[in-house]
């Protein structure tokens, strides 16, 4: 495994906090391995960003669903800031389960195509994808801010959520023991539906994520982490 940075100071603009990095992360239901995820970011300095996730399903879960998903969003990072400018969504398994987003910024509206359809909404200024809010929240949590929402462009309509940090705790990584902020996401005016420990010693990446549905815990825990040069 790749040695990491040290712990950064808060306050750390963009430049110095999201780094070009890969991750690889485990999924499990309960103690039954379901797959993993691979994460990868990249940015040049121009700040143009792109950011990659791709779930895998394990062997077992594989004989029975294809749910090997891809997310990509596009966009760039200015004085604190994340704009999207596309996105997309793409379940390998099903044809009717893909999604492009397209973000124009001069009108204030958001495209999107979902099985051969566009419509457009209006967006305000800040307005997220699914992706880039994992970029943005990294960066108000090393600024100390403690209850962040954010709009988000999600499932053909614009939803809010909701990032609480309800404390401190440390949990156990392949890095070893770190301090880490416990911080609970809510969906629209529902209740928080996951836990998610960011690590500040990791530039505020989280190192496990949890949620409970229909009596079963869902666990993401991270496996490895490489960081890269940014990109010329």
């Amino acid at each position: 495994m790749t040695a990491l940075s040290c712990c950064i100071p808060l306050h750390a603009d963009e430049g110095q906090l999201l780094k070009p990095f890969s991750a690889t992360f485990s999924v499990k239901r309960n103690i039954i391995p379901l797959g993993e995820l691979e994460l990868e970011f990249k940015v040049n300095e121009q700040g143009e960003y792109h950011y990659h996730a791709h779930t895998l399903p394990g062997m077992f879960v594989a004989w029975f669903s294809a749910d090997e998903i891809i997310e990509e969003s596009y966009g760039t990072m200015h004085s604190g800031s994340i704009k999207p400018i596309s996105y997309t969504y793409n379940d390998q398994g099903e044809e009717d389960d893909r999604a492009e987003l397209k973000f124009d910024w001069q009108v204030g509206e958001v495209h999107t195509t979902s099985s051969g359809i566009t419509w457009s909404q209006s967006i305000t200024a800040g307005t997220q994808d699914r992706l880039s809010q994992q970029l943005l929240v990294r960066l108000h949590l090393a600024e100390g801010r403690k209850d962040i929402s954010y709009q988000v462009a999600d499932g053909g309509k614009i939803k809010s959520y909701r990032f609480l940090v309800e404390g401190e705790e440390n949990i156990d990584t392949p890095y070893g023991q770190m301090r880490c902020l416990r911080v609970r996401r809510s969906k629209e005016s529902r209740k928080p539906d996951y836990t998610i420990w960011f690590a500040p010693e990791l530039d505020y990446l989280p190192v496990q994520i949890e949620r409970q549905q229909s009596g079963r815990l869902y666990r993401m825990v991270l496996d490895e982490i490489t960081q890269e040069t940014s990109e010329d």
